[in-house]
């Protein structure tokens, strides 16, 4: 597939957006446990205002492409998607099976701590995938990302730092989520539209 198509192109940035910004958004919840109480409230606050940011101008946009608005460069806002392509679902089938094959064969055998660490590999890697799939080479980059802490959770396990495993994997990839939802939104000429 060819991945020239510029990512403004890509029909449905905003209902993406807001399924990434809210795996990012319980990402950065679940894992935040162990950070202390100030310092988690914190956490869990910018994620949320984050979120909220994200489906504010996700909401704002749906509603002027309804209205057939054009965006501020003037073009005409794209067709709207009637739902996921099949790649899609066959993906997140394949994620789901490695998602929870993994996790038990991890407890199995005596390391469900490096959990969340497995679950930022799959979650990384399931993007590469993606990429192809929606032709948005940003994919890529965020599939590197979280990826990579996943990786780096394993890594801090492997030398006894087990209580980073949640920040580094976890809340470090939710925040992760959020910033490319977010960036998705901005980015894509469509998303912020003239006042009427």
């Amino acid at each position: 597939m060819d991945d020239k198509r510029p990512d403004s192109s890509v029909r449905g940035v905003e209902i993406g957006s807001m399924i990434g910004g809210s795996f990012g958004l319980v990402f950065v919840g679940v894992n935040s446990g162990t950070l202390p109480g100030v310092l988690q409230m914190l956490v869990i606050g910018s994620a949320a205002v984050l979120f909220a940011v994200i489906v504010w101008l996700a909401v704002r946009a749906l509603s002027a492409r309804g209205r057939g608005r054009r965006s501020p460069q003037g073009d005409a806002p794209p067709a709207s998607s009637r739902g996921f392509p099949r790649s899609y679902w066959v993906i997140v089938g394949i994620e789901a099976i490695a998602l929870i094959g993994g996790a038990q064969l991890l407890a199995r055998f005596g390391y469900p701590e490096f959990g969340v660490a497995w679950v930022a590999v799959v979650v990384g890697t399931h993007f590469f995938a993606l990429a192809r799939a929606f032709d948005l080479a940003r994919f890529h980059l965020l599939g590197a990302v979280i990826t990579l802490l996943g990786v780096a959770g394993f890594g801090l396990g492997g030398f006894g730092s087990v209580g980073l495993i949640p920040v580094v994997s976890g809340v470090a990839s939710g925040f992760t989520l959020l910033v490319f939802a977010l960036w998705a939104l901005v980015t894509w000429r469509g998303a912020v539209p003239r006042s009427a």
